[in-house]
């Protein structure tokens, strides 16, 4: 007995006659088609529970990244308040000259390096826009093989054996896809968002802290570990 389901088909089909044996209607396409149903069932269910969780995941990830990138790509664009001080600065020593007046201070001038960024802007904007991609990319793979377990499960008609055969053709096309091999990856994908994300954030606030770096470290240290420790796959098998 299997989720109420009694395997002793010689008692749940009736024999078929001598020479019908792979009609259309026999008792292997019968016996096919409910050890298929079985075995599809509990393959679906566990792919749409890791989906569903990665999904979950994923967009809530998204948005941090999304707040965090909404500060931080603002050090990808010119300073106007800066810029609006250097030019008021110079109007104001323009003036006094204009008057017969020796500027006394030193006044900024705008040139190039006013208005470029640094390269840590660029590491920790370039880190956080991967560690966004990539965990967009995983939910955009996640509803993708939703649509396609979705059409491998849809209801079929036809007689026993068409519905055997049709079963079998979509089953091969699943293998053929590599379903299961990119649910498998979809974890490790988002992982790596996390990677990126992680090493950007240590970036950032290195330049807040530079101790607040080694919090940054061995927080993602601790959670890897335990991600990819030994007993996490034992776990998950």
């Amino acid at each position: 007995m299997l989720a109420g389901r009694s395997r002793n088909y010689t008692q749940k089909y009736p024999p078929d006659p001598f020479g019908k044996e792979a009609d259309d209607e026999a008792r292997v396409w019968l016996v096919y088609l409910d050890e298929a149903e079985s075995y599809d069932g509990d393959m679906i269910r566990g792919f749409k529970d890791t989906i569903d969780a990665l999904l979950v995941l994923a967009g809530l990830f998204s948005v941090i990244v999304a707040v965090f990138l909404a500060q931080t790509s603002l050090n990808l664009k010119p300073n106007h308040a800066q810029l609006a001080v250097i030019l008021l600065a110079e109007q104001v020593a323009l003036l006094r000259l204009a008057n017969g007046s020796p500027a006394n201070t030193t006044t900024p001038r705008v040139d190039q390096n006013t208005l470029t960024f640094t390269k840590t802007d660029v590491l920790v904007n370039g880190l956080f826009f991967s560690s966004l991609a990539l965990a967009m990319f995983t939910a955009l793979l996640g509803v993708l093989v939703k649509q396609w377990l979705q059409a491998y499960n849809s209801q079929t008609s036809g007689s026993a054996k068409e519905r055997a055969l049709t079963r079998q053709f979509r089953f091969r096309g699943l293998q053929k896809w590599k379903v299961s091999q990119i649910v498998g990856f979809l974890p490790l994908l988002l992982h790596t968002s996390f990677a990126a994300f992680l090493s950007g954030l240590g970036v950032f606030v290195h330049d807040l802290h530079p101790s607040l770096t080694w919090v940054i470290v061995a927080l993602s240290g601790l959670i890897f570990s335990s991600i990819f420790s030994p007993s996490s796959f034992l776990l998950s098998g």
